[in-house]
């Protein structure tokens, strides 16, 4: 089964999120998959042998994504000399100079979760480089997390891509979409007929709220996923958009497509207030959740992620939320 989520600074920004005294980070370990791939057709056939055996299971889940075929030595060597394992690897090099990024991000993250009582299963984690569109990919137990999907905002390869999905692929935002993808891969949003706008606005108040708990990094922007700009906005326009919600008669409207529009990667919100950042109903439902969490001290974190908690439309009484 494969799951999906898709998402220039230094990595000593990395460093800084997943460094907190705290908490001792987890020990992990993490494959890097490009690095080695990049090599192969350098090796000899002694050392070509050791290393599909050492790292075939994540090499099957890897070649079965970026072939569709079974995995051998032939499509290897080929993958190897392909055009994205030349032009990326470099690159992915030039930026992360320190060590693995995502390997001191999961140190923090399975650290945390585990003091939280997040149960995330047991997982093998490599770091690769490929042409598709998604950051971060989940094939049976192995985590793929695609580098070259976080090298700046400003570099020339995102150019074809709007301005709202550039801002996002950088080294800051990778170990909040590797939190994001282990907690929602996790405990993913329970959908019914009857779940409404607020429920989904909640749970996405959740993930939210573990991305920054996970990571540990202060800014909130950053952990939300919004520039410095959007954040300011929608904190400037806090009150406008609930009462958009409300006298709108969104809250409990229970069409999945509304909800989506609210919560999406999207250049703006246009359903709540003209001129709206993109992911509006994430912001709302992270004031929601913060707001509960403060009126409700002790409450366990993990069950925040069931659908007793965000589904359960008597929750909104309990936060009692008033911008």
């Amino acid at each position: 089964m494969r799951m999906i989520l898709s998402g220039l600074c230094g990595l000593f920004l990395i460093c800084a999120a997943c460094g907190n005294s705290d908490v001792k980070p987890a020990e992990v370990s993490v494959v890097s998959l490009y690095e080695e791939i990049y090599q192969y057709n350098t090796l000899d056939s002694m050392r070509r042998r050791d290393f599909m055996k050492r790292d075939s299971v994540v090499l099957e889940a890897f070649m079965a994504v970026v072939s569709g075929e079974p995995f051998n030595a032939g499509l290897l060597e080929s993958w190897s000399a392909s055009r994205a394992v030349e032009v990326f690897t470099p690159l992915v090099d030039s930026v992360y100079k320190h060590g693995s990024p995502l390997q001191m991000a999961l140190g923090r993250i399975l650290a945390v979760a585990e003091s939280e009582n997040i149960e995330l299963p047991h997982r093998l984690y490599a770091e690769v480089v490929y042409g598709r569109p998604e950051s971060i990919l989940f094939v049976d137990s192995v985590m793929l997390v695609a580098l070259n999907h976080y090298l700046g905002a400003d570099f020339d390869g995102y150019s074809h891509l709007p301005s709202y999905m550039r801002l996002v692929k950088t080294p800051q935002m990778l170990p909040f979409d590797v939190a994001e993808a282990l907690v929602a891969t996790s405990y993913p949003y329970q959908y019914s007929d009857e779940s409404t706008v607020l429920s989904r606005l909640l749970y996405e108040g959740v993930i939210a709220h573990f991305r920054r708990k996970l990571v540990g990094k202060p800014d909130i922007a950053l952990a939300l996923g919004y520039t410095p700009e959007q954040y300011e906005w929608f904190e400037r326009n806090e009150k406008g958009l609930w009462n958009a919600l409300v006298s709108k008669g969104l809250i409990f409207d229970t069409s999945e497509r509304l909800a989506s529009r609210l919560v999406d990667p999207s250049p703006s919100t246009s359903d709540l207030i003209a001129g709206s950042p993109g992911r509006a109903g994430r912001y709302i439902g992270y004031k929601l959740v913060e707001s509960y969490l403060r009126r409700n001290k002790g409450t366990a974190l993990s069950s925040l992620l069931s659908p007793d908690f965000y589904a359960n439309p008597a929750v909104l009484t309990e936060i009692s939320y008033n911008p």
